[in-house]
């Protein structure tokens, strides 16, 4: 549950990634610098969830994303249009297969447990009664990073394909998506985990016909 947590920060912080590490016209000292500050600002955000879970891995997870990021400008070829493409097509991707795993895994009902008994929920101090669909049923939180993270997996090879294909003509590097692109999805992404949060009940109710 709390990967797929991470997963969403990490998503939404590659739309602004995809900008910022691949700009030709921004040296590799000042694009690191962007990197680092914009990682700190989301490190803010996750340590409210580490600190409320006990899940403290989560920043020294994210912190290596940042640090691979950082380490890729410094020692990868500078930027092309294929690469920002490349980055671009990749968080696009990624949200439509977040968005739909998660709905999936909140509105297929029933779902089977999948290994997830009592004395799993116990371990992992799960509340049954809890009117959060994760936590009282956490094996949809499985069965919803399984389909995501097999899925992005699978799309890889496609991906490098795809960008990987000749072209007709180059042409100079466009960005992908400004700030207020980026800015517009994580608010589209908030409002429809907090609409799926907030209607589970109803949703749940609905598919079984009630």
């Amino acid at each position: 549950m709390l990967t797929l947590l991470l997963e969403f920060f990490v998503l939404n912080a590659s739309g602004f990634l995809a900008v910022l590490m691949y700009d030709p016209e921004t040296s590799a000292r000042k694009r690191s610098l962007q990197v680092a500050a914009l990682g700190a600002g989301y490190l803010v955000f996750i340590s409210a969830f580490a600190l409320a879970f006990d899940a403290w891995w989560m920043l020294g997870a994210f912190a290596w994303l940042c640090f691979g990021k950082i380490q890729a400008i410094w020692t990868g070829a500078p930027p092309t249009e294929r690469d920002r493409w490349h980055a671009g097509a990749g968080w696009a991707l990624g949200v439509a297969v977040y968005l739909g795993a998660v709905l999936l895994s909140v509105m297929v009902y029933p779902l089977p447990p999948l290994g997830v008994g009592p004395e799993i929920l116990a371990a992992a101090r799960f509340d049954a009664k809890s009117n959060g669909i994760w936590e009282a049923e956490p094996h949809r939180a499985l069965a919803g990073g399984v389909l995501y993270f097999t899925l992005m997996g699978l799309s890889r090879p496609f991906l490098a394909w795809a960008s990987a294909r000749p072209v007709r003509q180059e042409r100079d590097v466009e960005p992908v998506a400004d700030w207020r692109v980026n800015l517009g999805a994580f608010v589209f992404v908030m409002a429809v985990l907090l609409a799926i949060i907030g209607n589970q009940e109803r949703l749940l109710a609905w598919l079984a016909g009630d």
